[in-house]
């Protein structure tokens, strides 16, 4: 049986008293949202520590205001809040294909955006680790996904909210020791797997804030994994398109699941500003992006596959984007 190690356990109020917490803790610790991925890593022995700080009591982050979405929400609540949904319907996809609905009662919009990353090497229990071979992230000397990468983690970024944020333009609210501060989540992640992203150790993700014109973009979310319940994304993408009358004035483009970070692809989505939505442009924006986007063996389908993949997701997305009716995951 696997059993969480002793840790003592802190249960802040306000981000404040959080971030005091984790100064104390010097920094032995993690946060803990909803520890639906948190405490599976303590259980296999992946990188604990022995203070615990609980941000699930802390107000601040547990409503919504608007286009700010506190981090403590969890994503059973954003599933249930018909004004957010209806204002963004590209969530209701992107919920509906998340974890598994016992997890979204729990699991928080922050703890998702912040997910660990994974590989087939890393979450195993700590006795198949050491039988394997331990890795760069995890009491090993290199990485075991690309052999010889002494400094840089390959392991696969896989939560689902980050993506669809990024192509409505969201940025995220860290609260720290040396105040409060905002990201554009386009700039938030950074390519390493240890890493992952510029949030210092004590920052807390106080929230993740919309902009006023992200209802003008429209947006789909398309993720494939081999069990349609509980399972992370093999690969996935997300679209955004702002519109100038029926021509593109504006295309994102996120592929998912495909590397460290979501992978924003701007260099790629400039090249069809100002075309019209049809169905060549749309083969051409998904061979663009299968041709931009280099899955490395972290999960546990090949990586050209996964590579042609992230083309017809994108293409699925795109005729969702157009047509205004949702594609079927596995059509």
């Amino acid at each position: 049986m696997l059993i969480l190690p002793e840790f003592a356990l802190l249960r802040p109020k306000t981000v404040a008293e959080a971030v005091a917490a984790a100064r104390g803790a010097q920094g032995r610790f993690d946060y803990l949202a909803g520890g639906t991925d948190l405490l599976c890593n303590y259980k296999w022995g992946i990188n604990t520590n022995p203070t615990v700080i609980s941000l699930r009591h802390v107000a601040e982050m547990n409503r919504r205001d608007g286009n700010r979405l506190g981090g403590g929400l969890t994503l059973a609540q954003i599933e249930r809040d018909a004004d957010f949904l209806e204002a963004f319907p590209a969530f209701r996809g992107v919920l509906r294909h998340l974890a598994s609905p016992l997890i979204r009662e729990t699991g928080t919009l922050a703890g998702n955006i912040l997910l660990d990353t994974r590989c087939i090497w890393l979450n195993q229990t700590e006795f198949a680790r050491k039988a394997l071979g331990n890795c760069l992230k995890a009491d090993g000397p290199e990485c075991r996904v690309v052999k010889g990468s002494l400094d840089r983690c390959y392991a696969n970024y896989s939560g689902d909210m980050a993506p669809a944020f990024m192509v409505l333009g969201a940025s995220v609210r860290l609260a720290g020791p040396d105040g409060e501060r905002s990201v554009p989540m386009t700039s938030f992640f950074e390519i390493d797997g240890i890493r992952r992203n510029v949030k210092t150790r004590e920052e807390v993700l106080v929230s993740v804030d919309l902009p006023s014109d992200a209802r003008d973009v429209r947006a789909s979310y398309q993720k494939f994994r081999v069990r349609d319940a509980w399972d992370f994304a093999e690969v996935a993408v997300a679209v955004g398109v702002r519109f100038d009358g029926d021509r593109i004035a504006e295309l994102r483009l996120v592929g998912n699941a495909v590397a460290s970070i979501p992978v924003w692809l701007p260099d790629v989505a400039a090249t069809f500003t100002g075309r019209t939505l049809d169905d060549a442009t749309i083969d051409a924006i998904g061979d663009a992006v299968t041709a931009a986007v280099s899955p490395v063996r972290a999960t546990w389908l090949p990586p050209s596959y996964r590579k042609q993949m992230a083309g017809v997701m994108v293409r699925r997305a795109l005729r969702e984007i157009r047509d205004g009716a949702a594609v079927p995951v596995g059509a």
